[in-house]
């Protein structure tokens, strides 16, 4: 059985295109990938991310907790800051990428990706000897992403507050009618931007504030996947999953081996650190559209595969990532039985975008 998005009826009225995405019934597009991918780019767009998984954790030992859980040092947090980071397994291998909000001291909300909720909640469950309170509040709750260069501006305007001081990967709380929403300063799509938690009783009064005051275009996940492409964002079950290591990934940056714990999966993490068996490569083609599981060849020896593949809008041209036993020069695509030179190029594909970074 598939999960709905409370304001699916809200996405049928703006002639959204259905497919099923990590378990969930969500909009694949409303006028089209391309449209909706520049409008993100140049203006601004919102997407209804309400599939990601939001789990609330708390108690009095929940740093230590995530500290043993996650990759990252959850102890350089504070009120109000975000992380990105890693759930690994015991082999060193990425069960889920995630962000970590803290709250407080006390409390932290994850956010995990929709088709490995159940999975990461079950894991958290079996190493919860801290005795900490797990609260999956994914279908109390709606995600809206406001991304691209007006996002801010529009943003503002919706909710009458000052959001120019508020550094990427850092939130804040908002009253609204006497609920509490979440704003924070992230995205999926390498443009400035906020993702908002927002009780479900609010969901569609904010929803047609941004699509019908506003103008704002709803996107779909087509545009969130090209959109991430671009930036080389890593999407769960492509770049990264359970086969591969966040040295493999190029994801060391969120892997804190001198953090004061040793964390699940550091041991494996030490042993493959100079042995990876896959390194991950971007490349563009100048003729045709890598896709997932394409092979990679070298002298006639497949070496490799594509993780992800798409036409990117801003390039005018097909972009992928892949991962190959060993980089080569002259490598190539197979692309509909026909063999394509690779150009291999350092991600980003597109540089120069609104994204705010500020302090990290």
């Amino acid at each position: 059985m598939l999960n709905k998005l409370p304001l699916e009826e809200e996405h049928k009225k703006l002639n959204a295109r259905f497919f099923e995405f990590g378990g969930w019934w969500m909009p694949l597009e409303y006028k089209g990938v391309i449209e909706e991918h520049l409008e993100v780019r140049t203006n601004v767009g919102i997407f209804d991310i309400s599939h990601m998984g939001r789990l609330k954790v708390s108690g009095e030992k929940v740093l230590d907790f995530l500290q043993f859980v996650t990759s990252n040092d959850v102890k350089k947090l504070y009120p109000g800051k975000a992380q990105y980071s890693l759930i690994l397994s015991p082999n060193g291998t990425i069960l889920d990428d995630i962000l970590v909000f803290m709250v407080s001291s006390y409390e932290f909300l994850l956010i995990v990706n929709a088709g490995n909720r159940e999975k990461i909640l079950n894991w958290l469950y079996s190493n919860n000897s801290y005795k900490v309170n797990i609260e999956d509040i994914t279908h109390k709750t709606v995600l809206f992403a406001i991304q691209g260069p007006k996002a801010e501006e529009i943003t503002q305007k919706i909710f009458n507050i000052d959001l120019s001081t508020l550094k990427y990967y850092h939130f804040t709380f908002f009253k609204y009618y006497e609920s509490d929403i979440i704003i924070s300063r992230t995205g999926y799509t390498g443009e400035d931007g906020f993702e908002l938690l927002i009780p479900i009783s609010l969901a569609q009064e904010l929803w047609k504030k941004f699509i019908y005051e506003e103008n704002i275009k709803p996107c779909g996940l087509g545009a969130r996947d090209t959109l991430r492409l671009e930036m080389g964002y890593p999407l769960y079950g492509h770049e990264i999953d359970e086969n591969t290591t966040p040295w493999e990934a190029n994801l060391s940056f969120v892997v804190k081996l001198d953090k004061d714990i040793d964390f699940i999966g550091k041991t494996s993490l030490l042993q493959l650190k100079d042995s990876p068996s896959k390194r991950q490569i971007a490349f563009y083609v100048d003729e045709g559209i890598p896709r997932q599981n394409y092979g990679i060849f070298y002298n006639d020896e497949k070496i490799g595969y594509v993780t992800s593949g798409s036409y990117s809008p801003i390039l005018k041209k097909g972009i992928a990532i892949g991962y190959v036993k060993e980089i080569k020069e002259d490598m190539i695509v197979e692309i509909r039985n026909k063999r394509v030179k690779i150009n291999l190029v350092k991600l980003p594909f597109v540089k120069n975008t609104s994204i705010k970074k500020g302090v990290k």
